[in-house]
């Protein structure tokens, strides 16, 4: 290897030709030090990048979901239409797998229209301890009446005035509201959603497409009626279940449609969206609410 030359010729010493090789050596170091920290800079915008494509992908196949419910409950010709009690639909929406369910909302409990001994019952057949059956009638009973009055497991307004609300004295206006109401927790109100709704256009409880649960709450808690019995039947596969064969009966149904969207690695995109079909060619179904 030729020796390093000064700028007037002269070979340069042996200490200066130390400190050159030194300095390559220190160049090459920042070098690679300046490449590992692009690298280890650039893998988590990688891992970003690909978590923001599965997010979009599980939503786009979460949405069309809904759309592959709404297109398979309008089609021409019941027959040929999805059912509304409560099975689940395996699709696809580019490669992702899509889990779809379709509830009757007239197959719930609507707790609206019910009282103390109603959830008293709910709350038994949930399994929960018999204190805490009596306590949530109680609490329940007080929400709806239009007295300040607490029952003996009860609460009134004086319970919920230093959590900055009163006793509505009316209706739950959501299910969503339970969690207002005194021993409601999170968990239970999750679990009573299943199957509750609010009614708000009238219509009667129907326990054709109802979950036997709901059935069982609206037969005064017995869970050995015969109509418990048949729908829990059907729902094995014991027995036929009824179908819609009347047009008029169609119309006016509202539906809730869940779609889940699922990753290989455990993430999803859900979808719930409330409708109400029409039975009409023009417009088939109009959308209440979603999330």
């Amino acid at each position: 290897m030729r020796e390093p030359f000064r700028p007037d010729g002269r070979a340069a010493p042996a200490r200066e030709r130390g400190y050159a090789m030194l300095a390559v050596v220190a160049g090459i170091g920042i070098m690679a030090a300046v490449a590992a920290g692009a690298a280890s800079s650039t893998a988590p915008r990688l891992d970003t990048l690909d978590a923001e494509t599965t997010n979009a992908r599980l939503n786009a196949a979460a949405d069309a979901g809904v759309e592959i419910a709404l297109a398979n409950l309008t089609r021409p010709g019941l027959a040929a239409r999805w059912s509304i009690d409560g099975r689940v639909y395996e699709e696809s929406f580019g490669g992702v797998p899509v889990a779809i369910r379709i509830e009757d909302e007239a197959g719930k409990i609507m707790i609206n229209r019910i009282d103390g001994e109603n959830i008293g019952w709910l709350i038994a057949a949930l399994g929960l301890p018999q204190n805490q059956v009596e306590s949530l009638r109680d609490s329940f009973d007080d929400w709806i009446d239009q007295d300040d009055e607490p029952r003996a497991n009860g609460a009134e307004t004086d319970f919920y005035l230093p959590r900055g609300y009163a006793a509505r004295n009316g209706p739950p206006q959501s299910v969503e509201e339970l969690g207002d109401i005194r021993g409601f927790t999170p968990e239970l109100v999750k679990r009573i959603a299943r199957i509750a709704t609010v009614e708000v256009n009238g219509t009667a409880f129907d326990k054709r497409y109802a979950d036997p649960l709901a059935i069982q709450v609206m037969n005064d808690g017995d869970a050995n009626s015969p109509d418990v019995i048949e729908r829990q039947r059907e729902m094995n596969g014991q027995r036929t279940a009824f179908s819609i064969t009347d047009p008029a009966d169609w119309t006016g149904r509202v539906v809730t449609i869940i779609a889940v969207a699922r990753a290989p690695g455990g993430a999803e995109a859900r979808r719930r969206v409330v409708a109400e079909l029409t039975g009409k060619a023009r417009q088939p179904y109009i959308l209440r609410w979603g999330a």
